[in-house]
């Protein structure tokens, strides 16, 4: 796994409001080292509990805003 940098961080928050599967789409390429991967073999290879990976898969707005608000705090999951 890699840790997001500062670039891909700021790149996150700022394309997130606009369309934020594209946005948790493009740093999870990032950490997870998959560059042409899609969002839910992305959420498919994190690890998540089965859950939160449902919850991801349907695209709900908490999960998702969860997700980004780990990616920023961790720069990693």
């Amino acid at each position: 796994m890699t840790i997001l940098g500062k670039r891909h961080v700021e790149r996150l928050l700022a394309t997130f409001d606009i369309d934020p599967v594209a946005a948790l789409t493009e740093a999870l390429r990032v950490v997870l080292e998959m560059p042409g991967a899609g969002f839910d073999s992305l959420v498919d290879t994190a690890s998540v509990d089965p859950e939160r990976r449902a919850l991801l898969h349907a695209r709900d707005p908490r999960a998702l805003d969860e997700l980004a608000a780990e990616l920023n705090e961790r720069r990693t999951i």
